[in-house]
């Protein structure tokens, strides 16, 4: 624009890596990374004259120049699609620019190791600062999403932030102005290419271990541990009668057993409550495989989440023969998704539902079936679930909320329930048959507002896209969290997502919402943080699928009810001393074992979301203990809401061009077992990988 350009006109945007300060009339040239084409419309300052190109020069204390003749090596480029008018839309993979046709075995190499995968890394956090021009004011890495509280990036693929949306750009309308990030992508892996390897590579691993988890309680000659009770006492918090003295080894050896998780492990508790106080482990359009356009419909899709610990399933229900099947048939309308039988489903939900937790399972319905049809799916639901179909008292709308406790091994129905009459005297009439209405024990019902809360007469539920509910909480969460103490709200992704990606489910948890449901599919676009946070959620009250909310989050309740009280905040060390099992990673790269560093991360309130990230560790061997890698590093965090918290440890493989998943665990904070304990790594998935990879780390709180 500066230029005079028209708006939309092409510019390509480099990088400067280089000692000199900016100059508009040396842009250094020779030293620049081609970054990506941009065709924003926000208007970016040209340094030029008519220039069609635009030279970004990093802070200070980003990374000094290689010697001229390593730059071929470190300066890698990469050329990131871009679709419409200034909106980055995810789905193109990186392509080298024909300027650059060097690049293609970089990223050939990426696709061989990554597939599909490998498009859309960080389109959602690529911002810069609005500010003066690059003379007046350095150009640097932006700030965090004001609700995240926190500026350090979550360093996925792409180093997206905490806040990981990778489809918000188009909804937002920004991505324009997302550049920063890329940025420090690209300064970031310099550095770690020049240097910043850590320094106990040299060191012998079970000496380092030895001393670090027995300290002062290991003898002389590191043989043996004097009072191993105390230790267990001091260190462990656990109080278990040992002997006087144990061999270190062995004793270290039982550290890194399997069974010596960083939670606790026990039997569900605290189910007595009505189940507006709980956080309810959900899924969205849960029988699709895959995308929600044209995957299949499934029952395997249910059974797996069932399984998992998931205990809301959403089926679509449509008459059947529409679709060239007899009785109702569940599939995505609209979409060349293909269907399955409605009674398969609810025959797979009943023989999968109680496998993993007792704690009630709620059946949701996006019920499109006509008369007939809803008379169908109430004989089917009576005929397949029996006396494990919880039928309500009465037809109305409940004062209360019955409790988990009162429904375990039971199924509830959540379907529309009443319609407007367009009379003021009786305003509300059933919205489904009469033989159907009698089985809706969770009334769905259309929001009016949280000033009209009370208009249905008792106790409802309405479902909100992930936008309602981030309009709902921008005056603050008193309000929305006064709904939820009394209403279950039932939070979607936006239907833009036909990738199957998901939302950041943390606000919806913040606002008090129970059923924040994801999309549990697999998306070939992202690694699936979210779905990290809500399995490291669940993983809470012995995975039975219910947590229990926070006496404070239920407004207007008297303690003997569950409400009442406040936060109070503790302080937790977190040291990620080393790896075990990283033969399960030896040709994980191109020429041998992965640099690994470890990402630690704590989600829940606004206000404590944080990322901190250990040294990038290079091993001296594919094999042994010169494989597994040592960290020896300690974070601190203050967290303001525990209950609402998560921790969250992701190991990755730091490379010149795409960061790579090794491994991920979460649980809550509120359950950490105090101590040395061995976290293990699951799969971007969240399956458990062969080797049984898994972190080293003491967690205390202060």
């Amino acid at each position: 624009r500066s230029a005079g350009r028209p708006w939309g006109f092409p510019l390509r945007i480099y990088l400067t890596a280089g000692s000199k300060q900016w100059s508009r009339s040396t842009p250094e040239t020779s030293i620049a990374m081609f970054l990506f084409d941009c065709s924003c419309k926000n208007g970016c300052y040209l340094g030029q004259g008519n220039s069609d190109e635009i030279f970004v020069k990093p802070q200070r204390a980003a990374v000094e120049v290689p010697a001229e003749d390593e730059k071929e090596e470190v300066l890698k480029a990469i050329s990131l699609s871009e679709r419409g008018s200034g909106n980055l839309v995810p789905g193109g993979l990186p392509e080298p620019v024909e300027e650059a046709p060097e690049l293609a075995p970089v990223l050939n190499r990426a696709l061989d190791r990554q597939g599909s995968q490998l498009s859309t890394w960080s389109f959602n956090e690529i911002r810069i600062d609005k500010g003066n021009h690059p003379e007046d004011q350095n150009w640097k890495s932006g700030e965090t999403h004001a609700t995240d509280g926190a500026t350090n990036p979550m360093l996925r693929r792409g180093y997206a932030e905490s806040r990981l949306d990778l489809l918000s750009p188009i909804e937002e309308r920004k991505a324009g102005n997302r550049i920063t990030l890329a940025i420090r992508r690209a300064t970031t892996s310099l550095a770690g290419f020049l240097g910043g390897q850590s320094s106990l590579a040299a060191e012998d691993r079970e000496t380092v271990l030895l001393q670090a988890i027995f300290g002062d309680f290991l003898t002389q000659d590191g043989s043996w541990v004097e009072q191993p009770q105390a230790w267990r006492e001091e260190v462990q918090e656990d109080f278990l009668e040992e002997q006087q003295r144990r061999s270190a080894k062995e004793l270290l050896n039982e550290v890194l057993a399997a069974s010596n998780l960083p939670h606790t492990n026990r039997k569900p508790e605290g189910l007595d409550r009505p189940i507006s106080q709980y956080w309810i482990n959900s899924s969205h359009n849960s029988y699709l495989s895959g995308n929600q356009l044209t995957s299949d419909s499934s029952t395997d899709a249910l059974v797996s989440l069932l399984q998992n610990g998931c205990r809301v399933v959403e089926l679509d229900v449509y008459d059947g023969k529409k679709y060239g099947m007899e009785g109702p048939c569940v599939l995505h309308g609209g979409t060349a998704t293909s269907a399955v039988s409605f009674q398969a489903c609810l025959e797979a939900i009943r023989e999968a539902a109680f496998e993993r937790s007792m704690a009630p399972v709620i059946i949701t319905l996006e019920n499109h079936t006509k008369d007939e049809g809803q008379r169908q799916v109430a004989n089917l639901l009576l005929q397949s679930l029996g006396q494990t179909l919880y039928v309500p008292p009465s037809t109305g709308f409940p004062e209360t909320w019955p409790s988990p406790d009162q429904l375990l091994g039971k199924f509830l129905l959540r379907d529309k329930k009443v319609k407007a009459s367009g009379d003021a005297e009786n305003p509300w009439v059933p919205d489904k048959v009469k033989e159907l209405y009698e089985l809706i024990s969770v009334g769905n019902v259309k929001f009016l507002g949280l000033q009209n809360t009370e208009s249905y007469g008792g106790c409802t539920s309405s479902s909100f896209s992930e936008r309602k509910v981030t309009d709902l909480a921008k005056n603050g969460l008193e309000e929305i969290r006064s709904y939820t103490t009394r209403h279950v709200a039932r939070v979607y992704p936006a239907g833009y997502r036909v990738d199957s990606s998901n939302y950041d489910p943390q606000d919806a948890w913040e606002a008090g919402c129970q059923m924040v449901a994801l999309n549990g599919q697999t998306s070939i676009f992202f690694h699936p943080h979210s779905a990290w946070l809500n399995a490291g959620k669940f993983r809470g009250n012995g995975g039975c699928g219910y947590i229990e909310k926070p006496a404070y989050l239920s407004y207007g309740l008297s303690p003997e009810e569950g409400g009442g009280g406040k936060a109070h905040k503790t302080k937790l060390a977190v040291t990620v001393l080393g790896g075990d099992g990283w033969e399960t990673f030896q040709d994980f790269d191109l020429l041998g074992p992965p640099d690994s560093y470890v990402c630690v991360e704590i989600g829940g309130a606004t206000a404590d979301r944080i990322v901190e990230r250990t040294n990038v560790f290079t091993p001296r061997a594919r094999t042994g203990s010169k494989a597994q890698p040592l960290w020896k590093q300690r974070f601190e965090f203050v967290i303001t809401e525990p209950a609402l918290a998560t921790l969250l440890l992701a190991a990755w493989d730091h490379d010149m061009d795409f960061d790579d998943l090794l491994g991920q665990y979460a649980f809550p904070v509120n359950e950490i077992r105090p101590g040395w304990r061995r976290v293990p790594l699951l799969s971007s998935t969240g399956e458990p990988q062969d080797g049984d990879p898994a972190l080293i780390c003491r967690f205390e709180f202060l």
